[in-house]
């Protein structure tokens, strides 16, 4: 009798490990397939867009070709969280219109058993997308943006940062800033280079601050250093009126955030900015950020299982697809309200960056709880 139950067991066993397969083997096709779809139809667009204007500028075909190439994983984590919930939506739709799921309830099989795989694999793909946009995107589009500006539009990007400090040149003069406060328009911290028509260093300033003004740039708690047939002289002051070509709009283009930076580099240099008693909020924003972007993956598959299983048996997977859809734009929608909002100081860098992944989650703890208290 108790070899029986232990057959019995042994079977049931098996046939518990058959369900995450069987589960996986129909997310996995859907998502692949959704993924190259997204990347696709993404390519094709901005294929079009760009391509006359890369040929009127005597861009090669070879150039084309790895500039498009290169695109790809960027693209990749621009699409990977719509096609998670498209393929929860569809999986779960096909398990379902087909009694399946239904089998397994009445088999006696707790709904979490058959959702479980899905949620694991939409975290092992959050973590590749986090893994793809830092190691893999992050450093090509850098490239991109500097192949699109030399080849294209044959300008030199004059604006370029380490974790230490942003530089930017115009024409002879070179601009070393610890901090650029964009709200503000607030130089801290900064050096300015003044060079001759050899290269030569001819007069340097360094200041706390450097604001603009209705009169232009104003330098405050500074020093000015000539430098004149081997000689230096220098000037104190406490205020002092810059007649500088550049304006606040040179500084507030993307490129003036850390964007190459690693997130690593990117903490590290948040934290320092902090520590020296600067306002750090755009760049915590982008750190957030970047991982609130993959875990979005998570949030938008949970919200995907919760509809599939909500639908009725006669519900076609077409109607759940387009509830799928409208459920992640409202997710992108509110999601981008918050950074918005963190970005402009009106909320904590934290919470707005997270308020649409704890909203959404929160609903669907709400929802999970109601539709399967009697489980």
């Amino acid at each position: 009798m108790g070899r029986f139950k232990s057959s019995k067991t042994a079977r049931g066993g098996r046939k518990l490990k058959i369900i995450p397969r069987y589960v996986l083997n129909h997310f996995l096709p859907v998502f692949a397939l959704a993924t190259v779809g997204f990347v696709g139809i993404y390519l094709v667009v901005d294929f079009f867009e760009r391509v006359d204007h890369m040929l009127e500028n005597h861009v090669t075909f070879r150039e084309i070709y790895i500039y498009f190439l290169c695109k790809i994983p960027w693209i990749l984590t621009q699409g990977i969280p719509m096609a998670t919930i498209l393929a929860t939506i569809i999986a779960l739709g096909m398990l379902k219109r087909n009694r399946e799921l239904l089998a397994m309830e009445t088999a006696g099989v707790d709904p979490r058993y058959y959702v479980a795989p899905i949620a694991v694999a939409a975290l092992v793909i959050s973590l590749v997308h986090f893994c793809v946009a830092e190691f893999v995107a992050r450093p090509l589009n850098r490239k991109l943006d500097e192949t699109w500006a030399v080849k294209v539009e044959h300008t030199k990007q004059a604006l370029w940062m380490n974790p230490e400090n942003m530089w930017f040149r115009d024409e002879n003069t070179i601009y070393q800033i610890r901090l650029y406060d964009r709200q503000k328009n607030t130089m801290h911290i900064a050096s300015i280079f003044f060079l001759d028509s050899t290269f030569h260093l001819v007069r340097r300033i360094d200041a706390r601050r450097i604001k603009w003004t209705d009169a232009g740039w104003l330098a405050e708690e500074g020093l000015v250093v000539a430098y004149h047939d081997g000689n230096t002289d220098q000037q104190w002051f406490d205020q002092k009126q810059l007649d500088l070509k550049v304006t606040p709009a040179d500084f507030k283009s993307d490129e003036t955030l850390p964007h190459d930076l690693s997130w690593k580099e990117l903490l590290r240099y948040v934290n320092k900015i902090e520590g020296e008693g600067f306002s750090a909020t755009p760049y915590r924003v982008d750190l957030y950020t970047r991982i609130q972007s993959p875990l979005a993956t998570l949030v938008l598959a949970l919200l995907g299982i919760l509809v599939a299983l909500r639908q009725g048996m006669h519900e076609g997977i077409a109607s759940g697809v387009g509830i799928s859809l409208v459920v992640a734009f409202a997710f992108i929608a509110v999601s981008n309200v918050g950074i918005s909002l963190a970005s402009a100081g009106s909320l904590s860098p934290a919470l707005g960056v997270w308020a649409g992944n704890i909203i959404f989650g929160a609903l669907f703890c709400y929802f999970w709880i109601r539709t399967f208290a009697n489980h």
